[in-house]
């Protein structure tokens, strides 16, 4: 077993039953911060196993969703596996699930079937569109989600096609906000005087993390539906370099007189086309072509030091290999590493507000430590050999 993670959470035990992103990442996330993590699977594995390249079921996904958890295997399809699962829950602080509505119920360990059993848990469900209404069943992907919530449109290309955002946002933003409720629920339980030391039921779905979290989009939309919106940034955007690609941001008329500086166009100040943000935004088109020609010319590098001297926002675009090496992440010391099976240390960026020191924990394969956990919550050798030949629980060879 990984040591214990000195932090705000330690001796907090949480069950998470989830798979995917949306559920595991927050107890991942819950474990970073100190608390123990006990992934229950089926006996067959956690479907984000078999998403991508990797061995022994350790993807990349799943590697990251799932650091320093422990995994028991079980089938909680029969009476005797929910038995089992009835014992955990008795010890647990938090439980995490993310099954279609009613499932855990049909299965007998839904909130109030367990809280029987543990006042004090807390239940966090993570749904696709909440727990009733006509697409409550409907099933969620990153991608449905995007569509459905209006990410891909906010994200729509030079056209006006709707693109979907290359990274699983909607899964993440969704743990986000379960860690969120999660900590609140256990202040309610414990902290506050009028806390009656009970646990309580929190529901949460990916669509409405998803419609919160562009509150400030939607809402504009609403303020200005039909109306012409300049940009809040002109010129902004990727623009391809000698080498490379750089990112140019004009957040104010400062900034723009520095772009001009920079890129030898002082004329631009004097063009009335240019004179405002307003208008920069009415000539977009033609600005950003004129900008982008111009940036074509030089190294990115080049480019960069230049329009930084004249306080102008930019960037160059980089890949993961470079983020890693990145002077400013390494100062910070922003990645850590963790010694993951099968394949030796891999880079890990550290959870913001934890530790920045020793190996980080390593996830788990799945049912690496059945026999282990059964053993903490009471079983003799007899009965755990007993529950692997009927197939109840799986130890990892």
């Amino acid at each position: 077993m990984d040591e214990p993670i000195d932090g705000p959470y330690s001796g907090l035990a949480v069950l998470d039953l989830s798979q995917g992103i949306a559920g595991p990442y927050c107890p991942a996330l819950l474990r970073q911060h100190g608390a123990e993590v006990i992934k229950v699977e089926p006996p067959s594995g956690d479907w984000i196993r078999i998403m991508g390249g990797g061995e022994e079921g350790m993807t990349a996904l799943a590697v990251a969703n799932n650091l320093g958890k422990r995994s028991i295997c079980i089938d909680v399809t029969r009476p005797a596996g929910r038995g089992v699962l009835e014992t955990l829950a008795k010890r647990a602080d938090v439980l995490v699930e993310n099954f279609r509505p009613g499932v855990m119920e049909r299965l007998g360990i839904g909130y109030e079937a367990l809280s029987a059993v543990n006042p004090r848990l807390i239940y966090v469900s993570i749904t696709g569109f909440g727990e009733s209404g006509p697409l409550s069943h409907k099933p969620a992907t990153d991608s449905v989600l995007q569509a459905m919530t209006g990410m891909a449109t906010a994200n729509r290309d030079e056209s006006g096609r709707p693109r979907r955002i290359g990274l699983y946002v909607p899964d993440t933003i969704t743990a986000l906000y379960a860690v969120k409720c999660v900590g609140a629920a256990l202040y309610a339980r414990d902290a506050r005087k009028q806390g009656d030391g009970r646990g309580r039921h929190v529901r949460i779905s990916l669509a409405e993390c998803c419609a919160a979290f562009q509150s400030g989009p939607i809402l504009e939309d609403f303020l200005f539906a039909g109306q012409y919106k300049p940009p809040i940034s002109v010129p902004s955007g990727v623009f391809a370099t000698r080498d490379g690609h750089l990112v140019v941001a004009t957040l104010r008329d400062s900034m723009w007189e520095g772009v001009c500086r920079a890129l030898g166009r002082e004329d631009w100040l004097s063009d009335p086309r240019f004179s405002t943000r307003e208008q920069r935004g009415r000539h977009e088109k033609e600005l950003t072509t004129a900008v982008a020609e111009i940036l074509r010319e030089r190294a990115t590098a080049d480019w960069a030091a230049l329009l930084e001297r004249h306080d102008v926002l930019c960037a160059p675009v980089q890949n993961y290999q470079a983020l890693r090496d990145d002077p400013q992440m390494k100062h910070m010391r922003y990645f850590g590493a963790a010694q993951q099976h099968p394949y030796g240390e891999v880079p890990v960026p550290h959870t913001p507000g934890t530790p920045r020191d020793g190996v980080l924990p390593a996830a788990p394969l799945a049912g690496q430590h059945t026999r282990e956990i059964l053993v903490e919550a009471g079983y003799d050798a007899e009965r755990i050999a007993e529950l692997e030949r009927d197939g109840l629980v799986v130890q990892a060879s």
